[in-house]
């Protein structure tokens, strides 16, 4: 299957055109919607398996504690926490209008894993997905995320404001006090996909007519620190080194035995293959909000 096809309707002309060149609203011919719904949702909070940090509430406040949603639990003698309570969370839901997240859906849900490794095989990408369930009027603060985004729009409607990108490649996937111009002001429906290129600013709250549920795809982007991680593990292949050498020849000797392998595998080191190595690790240390 092409995920990247039910996403954008053409991956090519996606690709071509519009891929890093600005946001767009896109309205594919067959969304991925199935992937997870409502009622999965709430089959998921009734089954008692959702548990921290893979989930979590926020509200206008901040985070919301665990305590609040998570009561202990006794299994075969042992004390557990972290464990959502479905009654709390729909409590938390309903009363504080607070927002469930989903982290990482990918590791843990087979319909968003099929998608996300899709999705990562067709764009040479580390794939990720957060799910976020909010009510009416809720909204998050401006920010940037580490990555390009498409947010698949399940149920319910969301107004977006997307910003422009970084201005220098110094920036950090934070809160945004001051974004700039707004380049895409726009309501996303059921079925429709929004994308936000790498960095870009943007700010999102769900519309009046009722609770939103999206699934938000990030595909990650190698850094700096992502290279230097894998470029220390290309130098360090076939690398082997005594220890603790017994005298101060031995320590020279081992010295120079490293600096010569080091010197070899920078020779045959490739800048297109140092990113698309760092590319499949590069996690992002922050979370997607």
């Amino acid at each position: 299957m092409d995920w990247l096809e039910r996403c954008v309707t053409d991956a090519d002309r996606f690709l071509r055109t519009q891929w890093r060149r600005g946001p767009a609203l896109l309205r594919p011919a067959n969304p991925p919607t199935e992937v997870l719904g409502l009622a999965d949702l709430d089959d998921l909070l009734d089954s008692g398996t959702l548990k921290v940090p893979y989930a979590g509430l926020f509200t206008t406040a901040g985070a919301v504690p665990e305590a609040a949603y998570c009561p202990p639990r006794l299994v075969a003698g042992r004390h557990l926490e972290g464990w959502l309570d479905a009654e709390r969370v729909r409590a938390l839901i309903r009363d504080e209008q607070a927002t469930l997240q989903l982290r990482y859906v990918n590791h843990w849900y087979p319909p968003v894993r099929e998608l996300t490794a899709g999705l990562a095989r067709e764009l040479d990408r580390l794939v990720e997905a957060f799910l976020f369930y909010s009510q009416p009027g809720r909204f998050g603060a401006v920010h940037r995320d580490d990555g390009d985004i498409l947010v698949l729009q399940l149920s319910g409607a969301k107004h977006w404001k997307v910003y422009g990108g970084p201005t220098d490649g110094h920036w950090q996937p934070v809160r945004e006090d001051d974004p700039g111009e707004v380049l895409l002001d726009t309501v996303v429906r059921p079925g429709e996909v929004l994308y936000v290129p790498n960095g870009y600013a943007h700010t999102a709250q769900a519309t009046a007519q009722g609770p939103s549920l999206h699934l938000t795809i990030v595909l990650r982007e190698a850094g700096a620190d992502h290279l230097r991680t894998e470029l220390r593990s290309f130098l360090a292949q076939g690398l082997a080194l005594p220890a603790r050498p017994l005298d101060e020849a031995d320590l020279t000797a081992t010295a120079a035995a490293l600096l010569a392998h080091v010197s070899g595998r920078l020779d045959a080191a490739d800048a297109s293959s140092l990113v698309h190595s760092a590319r499949s690790h590069a996690y992002s240390s922050r979370p997607t909000a």
